[in-house]
């Protein structure tokens, strides 16, 4: 059954912990250095802006809206410095400093910024506003396709992967699977949630049953594994998640 869901927006620069505001400006200097003219503004989104970021394990994600696409030089420049500003850092496990095109940006980004973002630098394209849309609409737009996800994670685990790469893999695997499973509590019991804990709670909550499933996932973003149980906790998750569609939906 459809229900009216309304999602606000919890970012705000007052819960950003102040071990974060250096990396705030170091981004914002990197994305002017690079993109020069181009840049519009800066957004922060996720985690940190909603005060929920676990100290040296979750990401820091910058979005920048440029007036048209930068070069093949400028996105690499900024790559490196998305690369050094990581390694500098140790109270994050990323820093990730991605581009969006004015008039260019799609529904579901558009989505994240009005509902899970702040503006930390140039004119705010998306002031703070409820959204309001049904539990259907909802979960079409903020739900990853989770066949597409999981044979691009078993290509990119073909070659050989280690390291920081590794990491940041687990770590995609966690939220982006988690959120896949989200549609269930967006559906079912008209519940919509953000960071990745919460959706893990959310998800043990309703849904016991496939309580090891979750559990494995939400470590993986703490605490990363090997090439061949990271292989094991996608198989296990394709197995949940083939039982919940039969049961849930």
């Amino acid at each position: 059954m459809e229900t009216q869901i309304t999602i606000g927006n919890d970012c705000s620069l007052d819960r950003v912990g102040r071990v974060y505001m250096a990396i705030i400006e170091d981004a914002v200097g990197a994305y002017r250095r690079n993109l020069d003219k181009l840049l519009l503004s800066v957004r922060l989104m996720g985690s940190v802006p909603r005060g929920e970021a676990t100290f040296g394990s979750s990401d820091i994600d910058f979005v920048a809206l440029a007036a048209m696409n930068p070069g093949a030089d400028q996105r690499n420049m900024l790559a490196s410095d998305s690369k050094r500003l990581t390694v500098k850092y140790s109270c994050v496990s990323h820093v990730d400093l991605e581009i969006e095109i004015k008039g260019r940006v799609l529904a579901t980004r558009d989505f994240i910024f009005r509902s899970d973002s702040i503006c930390v630098w140039g004119a705010d394209a998306y002031p703070k506003a409820d959204t309001k849309m049904t539990n259907a609409a909802l979960s079409k737009l903020v739900t990853p396709d989770f066949i597409q996800l999981q044979s691009g994670y078993r290509q990119r685990l073909k070659a050989p992967i280690h390291g920081e790469e590794l990491g940041q893999l687990c770590r995609s695997v966690s939220k982006d699977v988690l959120k896949c499973f989200r549609k269930y509590l967006i559906l079912k019991l008209a519940v919509y949630r953000k960071g990745t804990i919460d959706i893990h709670n959310q998800l043990v909550m309703y849904f016991p049953q496939e309580t090891d499933t979750f559990d494995r996932l939400l470590k993986i973003h703490e605490q990363p594994v090997e090439r061949e149980d990271l292989l094991d906790i996608l198989r296990g998750a394709s197995e949940s998640f083939k039982r919940m569609e039969k049961t849930v939906i």
